[in-house]
């Protein structure tokens, strides 16, 4: 996944707001939307079929995870342990203090780089992973509008984090019904930045200076690489309120509803 935009303490009702675009290369085999084994009861919009790990995902108390690659020539290749890992325990952790001790014992060069957001409605943080540390950085997120997306929260070097805050401040104190479909506009926005607002390639960059400019639009379209799938949430103190989610780009189909697979027994 790599943007994750956030809504926290924005909404009147609505505590905690995440809407999530995947983007992956179209060869890479998923699985589809799903409720995994055991307890918690944990929902998510995928697997990952080449290592067994996921991107995203909530448990039915309101606890959420969510991974973006750092992007960069160090995220090329394969690492030791897989980042989708990452994701299936801390969510199987159940709370941001349990998700603690667990992100404590990593080792940040067992995986390609990466960016962990994980919370509930009451609190939220940030892990970064990052080669020349041997911990994980940690960053508590503010209340406001946020964008994570394969870099540092609110990053001003990618051009489209500034759009989708800008686009979704437009809608973000409507009724859910409302909000819903206006955030899976932003979603689907294919806006491309002019050419001199786009981030310095780096020299060991592994493409052109028109992909890099592809890879800017919130839902990104190329032959082998695109967006492949959406989420968006809503939560409040223990539990979730909605949950919406499709299995193609937020431009081409509608979400489907999963809220009934976590809804309280």
């Amino acid at each position: 996944m790599c943007s994750i935009l956030i809504l926290r303490h924005v909404h009147p009702e609505l505590p905690l707001i995440l809407a999530a675009n995947r983007d992956e290369f179209f060869e890479r085999p998923t699985a589809g939307p799903q409720l995994l084994p055991g307890a918690p009861r944990i929902f998510v919009p995928g697997l990952d079929q080449v290592r067994g790990g996921t991107w995203m995902g909530v448990t039915d108390t309101g606890f959420f995870v969510g991974l973006t690659n750092q992007r960069g020539a160090q995220n090329l290749g394969v690492a030791a342990r897989s980042r989708g890992e990452v994701v299936l325990q801390t969510l199987r952790s159940g709370s941001v203090e349990a998700a603690e001790k667990y992100l404590d014992l990593l080792d940040p060069t067992d995986f390609l780089p990466f960016n962990l957001l994980y919370g509930d409605a009451r609190q939220l943080r940030i892990a970064y992973a990052r080669p020349a540390s041997e911990r994980l950085e940690r960053q508590d997120v503010p209340d406001g509008i946020h964008v994570l997306p394969n870099d540092a929260l609110n990053t001003p070097e990618i051009p489209k984090v500034a759009r989708a805050r800008i686009l979704a401040a437009e809608h973000a104190r409507r009724p859910w019904p409302e909000l819903a479909p206006r955030l899976q506009e932003v979603l689907s926005d294919h806006d491309l930045p002019p050419d001199d607002q786009l981030p310095p390639l780096p020299p060991d960059a592994p493409f052109s200076r028109e992909w890099a400019r592809q890879l800017q639009a919130l839902c990104i379209h190329t032959p082998v690489y695109g967006t492949r799938s959406s989420a968006l949430l809503a939560l409040s103190a223990g539990r979730v309120e909605h949950l919406l989610a499709s299995e193609a780009p937020p431009c081409h189909a509608a979400f489907r509803d999963f809220w009934s697979l976590l809804a309280p027994r």
